[in-house]
């Protein structure tokens, strides 16, 4: 089955990237504040893509042929309907739902998602995350030594009971640290990348209430964990969940009591840390950028050219733009588990606005 051309489109004000200051091994650049979403899911694809052989453009300018591969947030969409002209037709284009999404674009004719909740491989696609860059791993003459546990996120995605002074006692009764790496502790650039003194990885989410165990969110956490080969005490989570093979991957604890009781066992069970360290580093075999642009080229290059062929997107074709995200609205309606997602997200940006 023939190929498609395909371009990553990258319409921001920055600018297309000068090939020498993307360096994949140098944390800096892909963990700017505000634009590390955007360098992660179209830059990092597009230089690790390019990087294994296959041939992939990165622009700012619509192409009139091939996969257009996008994410819908408002500065790209602008850029793409200012652009978008009936020459323009015949692209196939492939959004990208970052968690800022609560169901897929309909301007879409396939979706990668950063989890299988939302996959069902026809259509929607799962492609993990790819791995911090630059990720500097845990010493291991650091051995099963339990002292510092680090948090690696935003400041908001952090349960407010982590900061609480039962939390605070409990860290200062047994000789623990915390360390909140965000930008708002770090400054722009944190350092997600650095585990060389880290012993524990903690990310409890707060919960929203409108089901699906978060399951807007990558298993990011967890994987960069597992490729620094620290252990990890993670919330109930969708995409952590469907990685799980067995109880050394890591450690899901609901509430800060039940955090607190998993780090007593840990320290009461050294064997059993020392375990998951081992587990971490197989477990990280399964995400290597190599692993993670082969599930990139087969949805690319087998699955999307399958979807090509099929009378519904043939259909799709001749019709102006908004009659086909209408199309594709009603051949493909978001699921309702999808559809609750996303008036959680509404109502939570209401209530925010309406409180500042």
């Amino acid at each position: 089955m023939p190929s498609l051309p395909v371009t990553f489109f990258y319409p921001y004000a920055e600018g297309l990237p000068d090939p020498g200051d993307a360096d994949l091994s140098s944390h800096a650049f892909w963990s700017l504040e505000g634009q590390e979403r955007r360098r992660a899911w179209l830059l990092q694809t597009y230089f690790h893509l390019r990087n294994a052989g296959h041939e992939v453009t990165l622009s700012a300018d619509l192409p009139t042929e091939g996969i257009i591969a996008l994410l819908p947030e408002p500065e790209a969409l602008t850029q793409f309907h200012h652009q978008y002209e009936r020459r323009h037709r015949s692209l196939f284009v492939l959004t990208i739902r970052a968690d800022i999404f609560g169901f897929r674009s309909p301007l879409g004719d396939a979706d990668i998602v950063q989890n299988g909740r939302f996959a069902d491989e026809r259509h929607t696609f799962f492609v993990p995350h790819w791995p911090q860059p630059g990720l500097l791993p845990r010493d291991p003459a650091r051995g099963p030594r339990i002292e510092n546990i680090v948090f690696k996120g935003g400041y908001g995605s952090l349960e407010a009971d982590y900061r609480s002074d039962t939390w605070t006692a409990f860290l200062a009764d047994r000789g623990l640290t915390f360390q909140i790496a965000s930008a708002e502790t770090e400054g722009a650039v944190p350092s997600w990348h650095d585990y060389r003194t880290a012993d524990l990885n903690l990310a409890v989410r707060p919960a929203f209430g409108d089901g699906g165990l978060r399951c807007e969110k990558p298993a990011s956490k967890l994987v960069n964990a597992w490729h620094a080969g620290v252990p990890s005490l993670l919330g109930p989570e969708y995409a952590y969940r469907e990685l799980r093979q067995g109880a050394l991957d890591y450690v899901e604890v609901a509430s800060l009591n039940e955090t607190m009781e998993a780090i007593d066992r840990l320290l009461g069970d050294r064997d059993r840390y020392q375990q998951m360290i081992e587990q971490a580093q197989i477990r990280a075999r399964d995400f290597t950028p190599a692993r993670i642009a082969e599930r990139w080229a087969e949805v690319l290059y087998d699955r999307i050219p399958r979807i090509v062929t099929t009378r519904t997107y043939r259909a799709s074709r001749p019709l102006p733009l908004r009659t086909r995200q209408l199309f594709n609205l009603l051949t493909r309606p978001p699921a309702p588990f999808e559809l609750r997602k996303h008036i959680g997200h509404v109502v939570r940006q209401a209530r925010t606005r309406l409180a500042g």
